[in-house]
């Protein structure tokens, strides 16, 4: 597959470039041309028919800014309803099923002799052989819930089949498919968009807002070490003086169509200093191990306050993504001279489509800078951004493999007590970041000897941030407990003896019932639900899951006329088990 090759060494360059730069501040971009050969590269395939039969409208673009998350391909309307029909761009195999309470729901992936494979996520129903797939394998293995693999060419696809019903499962906020293009060796998602889908975009993307950061503690912005927003507060081009290394950050959507709610992704972001290309933004396509990255792209703390992405233009050393393709300097700025210096910012759609804002600061090399002694006192422990880190304290241990952080730091480290735990809470933390660990963290706590032997099994770690508190896959090892987080926070130790619940929605004990559909309310006070199994009149049912709703949904059909027992079964992640039965009448 000459076409993949050639991705894969484009990628790889990128990265040797980022790379390079990183380490010696040199300078390196890619011209239009390199970007219209990579697009080309990627979309060597016959991907051009659209997988719905409706014009092209996208809720979502390929690379947007989601919580902890690049989105990974395109989301497409369909008109606000459920069941529009889906069909296979090209001729393959199904080769993974994957059908979840959250994330995806029911998503289908179909993989092509070209060496593509497509992903189609949150749908209703899975049709023809595949759908016959599903139920035969969740009614053999008692589950609602699977995610497997199938052998090559078990279910074969035509180009232009029925493959499966669009919906709303998983962590939709409303119906639509999401289509993903992916290559099928290793899974890097890549932006669809660049096969060539007919759609239209007239629209140029919006520059919502644009601010200077000051690069450490002896940097000022108009005589303050802090942040600025620049657009659209700022009154005047020349009232912007700074000193020291400062880095921007803009904030910019694209909608696609006049009066649109949508705020989509872009295509590219350039920064230009004093007419030269300084900083460029692009996300093509990247590996799912990537996808966190995007925290340390932003401005996080904004994001997290009012979900205004901010991306800015420094790049951290811990950081080893191929998204900010080129920059001088790390993304930082700084200016030796007293001089107005002109800063644009050049923002593009996948149609080209250019929206363009300029500012200018005064730099000021009189300017006292003030060294703080902030940066030399310490009340940590030093974390290397590329070296594994280990913390031991009292009945404590936590471990953070290399490259989790993206640059050097400190971790806090403190303990407290609280109400309804069992041990202190060991609070972690980086001093001077408050972005989240690249992948997860280990952590291991010391279970309490007055802990009774018939109670271990009731233990969970709990991860607290702020006034939430939730439960990490924990497991016993030799007296500890260990756990996995993707957060730091408070960790301490809970017992959990409380069952999962469960409620009647639409049916009532001894009453008629006469709808198709048959929906419980479930839910769990700490550890989590772990599995369930639905009976009617003793023969097992598949209970679909929605992890929105918090709801179980049970087919009517399996209901005859006059008295029928259901009865589920709730079993949370340490073992605590909930049944509960009802006679309903069926006239």
């Amino acid at each position: 597959m000459k076409y993949t090759t050639r991705i894969l060494s484009l990628l790889i360059t990128l990265s040797f470039l980022c790379s390079v730069e990183a380490q010696n501040n040199s300078f390196s971009t890619r011209s239009d041309s390199d970007h219209n050969n990579m697009a080309s590269s990627l979309s060597n395939g016959n991907y051009t028919t659209m997988p719905i039969a409706l014009p092209m409208s996208l809720a979502g673009c390929f690379a947007e800014i989601r919580p902890n998350h690049f989105h990974s391909g395109l989301d497409l309307r369909t008109n606000g309803k459920e069941g529009e029909k889906v069909y296979a761009p090209n001729d393959g195999y199904v080769s993974r099923i994957n059908i979840s309470a959250w994330g995806g729901g029911k998503v289908l992936y179909i993989t092509h002799p070209d060496g593509y494979r497509t992903v189609y996520m949150h749908l209703s129903q899975f049709c023809g052989d595949i759908g016959r797939f599903v139920e035969d394998y969740q009614y053999n293995n008692h589950v609602y819930a699977f995610d497997i693999d199938l052998p090559k060419d078990s279910i074969k696809v035509k180009k232009g089949q029925l493959v499966a019903l669009t919906g709303n499962t998983g962590g939709s906020a409303g119906p639509h498919l999401h289509y993903e293009i992916r290559l099928a060796e290793n899974d890097q998602t890549i932006n669809p968009l660049y096969f060539g889908l007919p759609y239209s975009d007239p629209v140029a993307p919006t520059i919502a807002g644009i601010k200077i950061y000051p690069a450490n503690k002896q940097s000022t912005i108009n005589g303050k070490n802090s942040e600025l927003k620049v657009f659209p507060e700022s009154k005047g081009e020349n009232d912007i003086t700074v000193a020291g290394r400062f880095y921007t950050g803009i904030y910019t959507y694209d909608q696609m169509e006049s009066g649109s709610r949508n705020k989509n992704g872009i295509e590219r972001i350039e920064l230009f200093v004093d007419g030269e290309l300084f900083h460029r933004y692009q996300v093509p396509t990247f590996m799912f191990e990537e996808t966190r990255t995007v925290n340390a792209l932003i401005d996080y703390a904004q994001y997290q306050r009012n979900r205004e992405y901010y991306i800015l233009s420094r790049h951290l050393r811990g950081d080893r993504n191929n998204f900010n393709i080129a920059f001088k300097n790390n993304g930082y700025i700084e200016f030796f001279d007293n001089n107005k210096h002109k800063i644009e910012y050049r923002v593009s759609d996948y149609k080209g489509n250019t929206t363009s804002r300029s500012f200018f600061v005064i730099s000021d090399t009189s300017a006292k800078l003030t060294n703080s002694s902030d940066n030399l006192r310490s009340n940590g422990t030093p974390i290397v951004y590329f070296k594994r880190f280990h913390l031991d304290r009292e009945g404590f241990s936590l471990d953070i493999e290399p490259y989790n952080i993206y640059d050097n730091d400190e971790l806090i480290y403190r303990t407290t007590t609280a109400s309804n735990v069992i041990t202190p809470v060991h609070w972690t933390g980086l001093r001077n970041n408050a972005l989240p660990p690249h992948q997860s963290i280990n952590v291991a706590l010391a279970i309490p000897g007055s802990i009774p032997a018939s109670m271990r099994d009731k233990l969970t770690i709990v991860c607290i941030n702020g006034k939430n508190k939730s439960a990490c896959p924990t497991k016993e090892d030799n007296g500890w407990l260990k756990a996995t987080s993707r957060t730091f926070g408070g960790f301490a130790i809970c017992i959990d003896t409380t069952a999962p619940s469960i409620n009647a929605v639409n049916f009532s004990e001894g009453k008629p019932f006469k709808a198709n559909i048959i929906i419980v309310k479930i839910g769990d006070n700490l550890s989590g639900i772990a599995n369930y199994n639905c009976y009617i009149n003793g023969e097992w049912q598949v209970a679909e899951h929605d992890g929105k709703t918090s709801s179980l949904y049970v087919s009517a059909n399996s209901l005859h006329k006059g008295s029928n027992t259901i009865s589920f079964t709730l079993t949370d992640a340490v073992g605590n088990t909930t049944e509960k039965t009802w006679k309903i009448l069926k006239p």
